[in-house]
């Protein structure tokens, strides 16, 4: 990837920050694991006091437990990431306890139920729920002792884990998505393959001819507001305000977007995964059920690990009728302020948020780093072509305050109403804004 990648990427993340967001264990496959054993890293040495060898003091014999959502090859990236903490930290035991299914739910009630596990995964939802209830551990203090600064990541990427000037957990990744596509499917259909000069219009008339002359799905999308938000983003819309405070989901932009997308499910040239028999759409690509669909750079082990033999290609996400567009996933780690070990989880936080771990995590596809300067590190041509989307002018990281979820679930819900015909567009997205528009209300 050339080198002005980076730099053009993190001005332009830097410039985000004021609309900030990240995203639903959504940017992440859905469903796809396939174990939910943990896994534990036992310490090699202790001290009486703390261990020697890490970069900050830790209590002595500390276990600590992580979890987060994740199919299995997330699980490995971060089974991967435990080891190498043992190898600077030995007198911590971390015991890796993925849930990979219903992970918001599961984790509230473990929260309140007072086991939650001492350091998590935190997505806009968890922040909303234990930032402001003082659940989560306000970490800028200890960052400080292990000379951890908020300078050392995107800065758009903070602001979900923010507030009142206070940092509760720091980004481990982002993402955004891509146009992914199989080549046997578009030899089959007897069309030429994507560009990153292609429109809505070249994507449309590519899914109907696919939808026409092959027995695969055309273009795969579910009723869900994040891949939707590159068509809304890309036809000049939003879902809010940047100040948060006024509801955008039935403006024109928004609408036109929708009347789009839902007019091509309409006549079949868009399927959703239910519709092919798959669990989401990138298990779709990967069944060769569909010829297209927006997917992000996960997309990359994913194939690896379980469709090895299958082609695939991805291109930059086509422009709108205001420009290119796509949209940036970010989530955060954070430490359980019951935690009985707060030096070993923030270590441990910090070494899995650090640019060394960072750097070997951008190695294996997964994510890319939340470190500047290791933007441009994106080997596979692939994964490269996703990271694109973080260039465009039009990009967004998808914060709408402290409200996120929910505004970000309306969104997904007025899209559903309109793919089961239950309501019209007009109707849909005006019920969307109003919900909306409460939430923001709320949050004030």
């Amino acid at each position: 990837m050339k080198k002005f990648f980076g730099t053009i990427v993190f001005m332009l993340l830097l410039g985000l920050i004021l609309t900030a967001c990240g995203g639903d264990g959504a940017a992440e496959p859905e469903d796809e694991s396939s174990s939910t054993d943990s896994t534990s890293t036992e310490s090699s040495e202790t001290t009486e006091d703390s261990d020697p060898d890490c970069f900050m003091n830790v209590e002595d014999g500390a276990t600590i437990i992580f979890s987060g959502w994740g199919d299995e090859s997330e699980q490995q990236v971060y089974r991967d990431s435990i080891e190498r903490f043992s190898e600077i930290c030995p007198a911590v035991t971390v015991d890796y306890q993925p849930i990979p299914a219903d992970y918001q739910t599961k984790l509230k009630a473990s929260m309140a139920g007072g086991t939650a596990p001492d350091v998590f995964y935190v997505d806009d939802q968890l922040m909303t729920a234990f930032g402001p209830t003082g659940q989560l551990l306000a970490l800028d203090d200890v960052m400080a002792e292990a000379g951890v600064s908020r300078d050392d990541f995107i800065p758009a990427l903070l602001s979900i884990f923010t507030q009142e000037g206070t940092t509760y957990a720091l980004p481990k990744d982002w993402g955004t998505l891509g146009l992914v596509y199989l080549p046997e499917v578009f030899a089959e259909a007897g069309i030429d393959e994507p560009t990153a000069d292609w429109t809505w219009g070249d994507l449309q008339a590519a899914a109907e001819a696919i939808r026409d002359n092959t027995d695969k799905g055309g273009f795969c999308q579910n009723a869900d507001w994040a891949r939707f938000a590159p068509w809304a983003f890309g036809n000049g819309g939003a879902y809010a305000s940047d100040d948060f405070s006024t509801a955008l989901a039935n403006s024109d932009e928004v609408k036109e977007a929708a009347e789009f997308v839902t007019g091509m499910y309409a006549d079949g040239s868009i399927v959703t995964s239910a519709d092919v028999g798959a669990g989401w759409c990138g298990e779709a690509i990967g069944k060769a059920l569909v010829g297209m669909t927006y997917e992000g750079g996960w997309m990359v082990n994913f194939m690896r690990n379980e469709y090895p033999d299958v082609e695939w290609v991805a291109v930059e996400l086509p422009a709108g009728p205001a420009g290119k567009a796509d949209i940036i996933f970010t989530n955060g780690i954070g430490v359980n302020a019951s935690t009985q070990y707060p030096q070993a989880a923030a270590a441990f936080t910090f070494f899995v948020t650090g640019a060394e771990n960072q750097g070997e995590i951008v190695k294996t596809g997964f994510a890319y780093s939340t470190h500047p300067e290791q933007i441009d590190d994106v080997v596979d041509p692939n994964d490269a072509a996703i990271a694109q989307g973080g260039t465009f002018e039009l990009t967004r990281v998808t914060n709408w305050g402290p409200n996120t979820g929910k505004v970000n679930d309306a969104i997904s819900q007025a899209l559903e109403r309109v793919y089961l015909n239950d309501q019209t567009v007009d109707e849909a997205f005006d019920q969307a804004n109003e919900e909306i528009q409460g939430f923001l209300d709320e949050a004030q």
